[in-house]
């Protein structure tokens, strides 16, 4: 049932090409889907480059744009067009099925939901019939949250982002998105203010809290069973370089290495030491098959990294097993990492535009590493 919506859902798409563009968007190509339980493509994916901007789903890869607009790839490797067969749209107006007027996107049982500011809206696989589902809260304030197994977990950001001096709502707030429920507040306390990022497990929330006198977070664990907040360490890496699952939390610190932290113990300790040459930044992505670490090589900390970055592939045993540089972005520009799937790792050349780049990974640990260019 899976592949012919899928199979169907590119032939609508490109049918809408036809009738709007010069050309078609879609390569007309046979899908295969090895579907997983519906809590792997409804729970929130920690190792991105941003929050809720992509969705792994049975009918294939979305990505929301710079722009707003919801882009759609057959298998994240393949050319991204505009999530619209409306006849006769320019894929340019706010009336294109593809435009959103969100920053997170999210999947829950065969739709896609989003946020513009404080409406929730969902809408069809395919982008038509945009639907309102109901309203958050009365203000005009803008949030930061994410989509995570029927619900949209969220903080109210009046300032516009997180961290803003601006922001006076103190509550981490939870609402079911298929339903007419009323948002609940899971969290009420002052660090909510200074809040760069939470993770959602189970029973517990994990809370990075800015550290505005040292490099890293405050790091907090919350327990919906108990209701108790307790803090956990003063140095934690931010979203950017930390991964929690169930058991274990992992963490890079520059110049130092990654970190372990065991939960039933309530312990941390150093699992790898790595040291470069210069400051050390890295993006740390621990995804399920491997460790990704992204180095910024450049011996000034505060020049545009994305014009020099090395790719470190590592197992989960802590062994490099390959490397390769990334030196597609424009001078200028920036770019990089995205996100992975399966079969592929995702990179762009300009984080203003879709996905241009990815990497195969059966090549990884061979003498064959390469950035494959997507295209049509």
């Amino acid at each position: 049932m899976i592949k012919k919506i899928s199979t169907l859902l590119i032939l609508v798409l490109t049918a809408g090409c036809l009738a709007s563009c010069s050309k078609p968007s879609i390569i007309d190509s046979k899908i295969s889907i090895n579907q997983k339980p519906e809590q792997y493509y409804s729970s929130f994916k920690q190792n991105e480059a941003g929050v809720a901007k992509f969705l792994e789903t049975p009918y294939g890869m979305y990505n929301l744009g710079s722009d707003k607009y919801i882009y759609y790839s057959e298998k994240g490797n393949m050319k991204y067009v505009k999530l619209c067969s409306k006849p006769n749209c320019n894929h340019k107006s706010k009336d294109c099925n593809a435009y959103t007027d969100s920053y997170q996107i999210g999947y829950y049982k065969d739709k896609i939901y989003y946020t513009s500011d404080s409406i929730l809206n969902c809408m069809e696989m395919d982008g038509s019939n945009h639907l309102r589902v109901k309203t958050l809260y009365d203000s005009p304030d803008a949030n930061f949250g994410y989509f995570h197994n029927g619900y949209f977990y969220y903080v109210i950001t009046r300032g516009g982002t997180v961290g803003s001096p601006s922001n006076v709502d103190n509550n981490l707030y939870r609402v079911k998105i298929d339903d007419n429920s009323k948002p609940e507040i899971i969290i009420t306390d002052d660090i909510i203010l200074d809040i760069h990022m939470f993770i959602v497990l189970g029973n517990t929330i994990y809370l990075y809290i800015y550290n505005y006198n040292d490099w890293g977070c405050y790091l907090y664990s919350y327990s919906t069973k108990t209701e108790i907040l307790t803090k956990l360490t003063d140095y934690w890496s931010g979203f950017g370089s930390s991964f929690f699952d169930e058991d274990y939390g992992y963490c890079y610190r520059p110049n130092e290495g990654i970190y372990k932290y065991n939960v039933a113990r309530n312990e941390i300790t150093l699992e790898k030491a790595i040291k470069f040459n210069n400051h050390g930044l890295c993006a740390v992505k621990f995804c399920p098959d491997y460790i990704y670490i992204i180095h910024h090589t450049s011996e000034d900390r505060f020049t545009n990294y994305s014009q020099n970055q090395v790719l470190y592939i590592y197992d989960w045993y802590y062994n490099l097993i390959d490397s390769i540089v990334f030196d597609k972005v424009p001078d200028g520009e920036y770019g990089g990492y995205l996100t992975y799937s399966d079969d592929y790792i995702i990179f762009s050349s300009d984080y203003h535009h879709v996905p241009d780049y990815y990497i195969d990974k059966s090549e990884i640990g061979t003498d064959n590493l390469m950035f494959h260019k997507i295209e049509d």
